[in-house]
């Protein structure tokens, strides 16, 4: 099952589009009671897991109204936790549809370390779908029917990512390409290491999605962290908070419907639940950094 930090950042995006440029704290989402008051959000129905985000987000007018998908060039790294702590890198492509929770649509597309969910503390190359936000569709991978691998593709979605950044000077990369077709209306995934040229990993149908048949409208780059609050929380990027030294997203380009790349020139929305442990730089010639250290709760 997708990890809830993902699902609820998801759906946060999905009731701040009326937000100001900058947004700290989730002040305003309705669905993350706890967050107004810059406290971590404890998901229902499990009171042991705290979440944190630390992302850019679009919302309708910044600077479009309709995406067709992104680029994104995403440092990669590993980081030994334990089970109960997670720590992901993602980029979102969403469509909102009516405002309700059931009506929301994403697709989700990075790296994640957890040894809940893949039994190591390895980091994995994932995808994740859904067109009712917390609802019964969607999952991660390939663990329910929707995504289609591509025939002879170099990855599937779940492998370890062996190529990682260390405190060696090593440096790892992925370059993750989603978009939609215009001839089928399916959404591609493409990916790339170390700045290889992305190639086909596969599609998400058209068909499985209500507003993202359609376009997206929304579309998100960041990081997130989870633990129980018997953990402590794990490092979000490399573990350092923005600077040169932490980890970066970059190359980033939105793509429009003649299926043509825009890079991301100007800044877009914050979204941060706890700025001082994990936070976003300003996005300048379409390269942020983020991240933050393990243990600051």
């Amino acid at each position: 099952m997708m990890p809830r930090s993902l699902i609820l950042l998801s759906l946060v995006l999905a009731s701040i589009s009326f937000l100001p440029q900058k947004y700290e704290g989730c002040r305003y989402c309705h669905m993350v009671a706890k967050a107004s008051t810059g406290q971590a959000y404890t998901p229902e129905g499990d009171n042991d897991d705290a979440i944190y985000f630390a992302a850019h987000s679009s919302f309708p007018g910044k600077p479009y109204d309709e995406y067709f998908g992104f680029v994104a060039t995403l440092d990669v790294f590993d980081h030994n936790l334990s089970r109960g702590q997670m720590s992901a890198s993602t980029v979102w492509v969403a469509n909102k549809g009516d405002g309700s929770r059931e009506s929301y649509n994403a697709i989700n597309v990075g790296w994640m370390v957890s040894p809940e969910r893949y039994g190591d503390s390895h980091t994995h190359f994932y995808t994740y779908w859904t067109r009712d936000g917390l609802g019964r569709s969607g999952c991660d991978n390939m663990d329910c029917p929707g995504f289609q691998l591509e025939k002879g593709s170099k990855v599937i979605p779940g492998a370890i990512i062996t190529h990682v950044s260390g405190a060696s000077g090593s440096h790892g990369n992925i370059t993750i390409k989603v978009f939609k077709e215009s001839s089928s209306g399916n959404w591609w995934v493409y990916y790339g290491v170390n700045n290889d040229t992305p190639t086909a990993v596969g599609y998400y149908p058209a068909s499985l999605f209500t507003g993202l048949a359609t376009k997206a409208d929304e579309i998100a780059f960041g990081g997130e962290s989870r633990a129980t609050r018997s953990l402590p929380t794990p490092p979000m990027g490399s573990g350092s908070l923005p600077s040169e030294n932490a980890a970066s997203i970059s190359n980033l380009q939105f793509v429009d419907k003649e299926g043509q790349s825009i890079p991301i020139t100007s800044d877009i929305p914050i979204i941060a639940g706890k700025p001082k442990c994990y936070y976003v730089s300003p996005i300048v010639d379409a390269k942020f950094y983020y991240g933050g250290p393990a243990g600051c709760f």
